[in-house]
């Protein structure tokens, strides 16, 4: 007789295991927040501007932190440029990232502040 019983207890451990998982399953499937596979990620600022396209195009190298980048820039006259010292930008020094990063800017439809 303990034996039937150890087995029945054994069972419905099981089961109520097995219906209590199911139950989290469930919730959790039915109250998370529905993702479109296929909706585009979009960045709005606060003013409403859309910054998709930059952040789109924004190389990994340029997200990342790194001192020999900075200082290798530093030297590429982006003082210069951050002051805006000359008259023409086309007159700056620049780094093939900010070539690719201007390119795919332009390719998305939007016109880079410096080519206004």
């Amino acid at each position: 007789m303990s034996i039937s019983r150890w087995f029945t207890r054994g069972v419905a451990q099981r089961l109520a295991f097995a219906v209590l998982a199911g139950l989290l399953w469930l919730s959790s499937s039915l109250f998370a927040p529905a993702y479109a596979a296929d909706a585009p990620k979009r960045y709005i600022a606060a003013d409403g501007t859309d910054l998709t396209a930059m952040a789109q195009c924004l190389p990994k190298e340029l997200s990342q932190g790194n001192f020999a980048r900075a200082l290798r820039e530093a030297q590429n006259d982006f003082l210069e440029k951050v002051f805006d010292v000359k008259d023409n930008y086309n007159d700056y020094k620049l780094d093939d990232t900010e070539i690719a990063y201007l390119a795919c800017v332009e390719s998305k439809g939007v016109t880079p502040q410096v080519k206004r």
